[in-house]
């Protein structure tokens, strides 16, 4: 009976901590499955300033906050990948030339939104890193979609100059080709 009572004794001592283990890891499971369902419906939509643009879709990334340099803010939120305006080099006077180009970085177009300008006509003319012209090409200076196909371009940095008809750059942006 001794020898009963001994092995009992020496089997609790055993289970004692294996069930102490067992509730242990079952309560951090069952804790980290104690999310409460949720859904994220679907949307997005686009804005537009005449420093940059933004898209994005409602559920994905979610953005706690962010500054840039020239102090623009990107409030908490869910976005997918920003598309954010091409960058400028030279802004344009925007009572002569009001223009947005987007979106950058791109990989198969850009497109040059001139929204008011008091030029006669806009030459666009586009070069690579180390100064080739690309592309030379005149539009009539009135409101105006104008696409850039880019497929064609090679990955890399390019200028877009905004030209007047005396040939006067008017405005720069820089194109991330991906």
């Amino acid at each position: 009976m001794l020898a009963k009572l001994k092995q009992i004794n020496m089997t609790k001592k055993i289970y004692n901590p294996l069930v102490l283990l067992c509730m242990l890891l079952l309560t951090t499971i069952t804790q980290a499955q104690s999310i409460t369902s949720q859904s994220v419906n679907s949307g997005g939509t686009k804005m537009s300033q005449s420093n940059g643009s933004l898209s994005f879709t409602v559920g994905e990334l979610v953005v706690l906050g962010q500054t840039d340099s020239q102090g623009n803010t990107l409030g908490n939120g869910f976005t997918a990948g920003a598309t954010i305006s091409t960058a400028s080099i030279l802004e344009p006077n925007a009572e002569v030339l009001n223009v947005k180009v987007y979106p950058n970085p791109t990989t198969d177009l850009v497109t040059v939104n001139i929204q008011d300008t008091k030029l006669s006509e806009v030459i666009l003319e586009i070069k690579d890193i180390n100064g080739k012209v690309i592309s030379i090409e005149k539009y009539a200076g009135m409101t105006n979609n104008i696409g850039i196909n880019t497929a064609s371009w090679t990955i890399g940095i390019y200028f877009l100059d905004l030209k007047n008809s005396e040939n006067k750059v008017v405005g720069t942006y820089k194109i991330i080709k991906q």
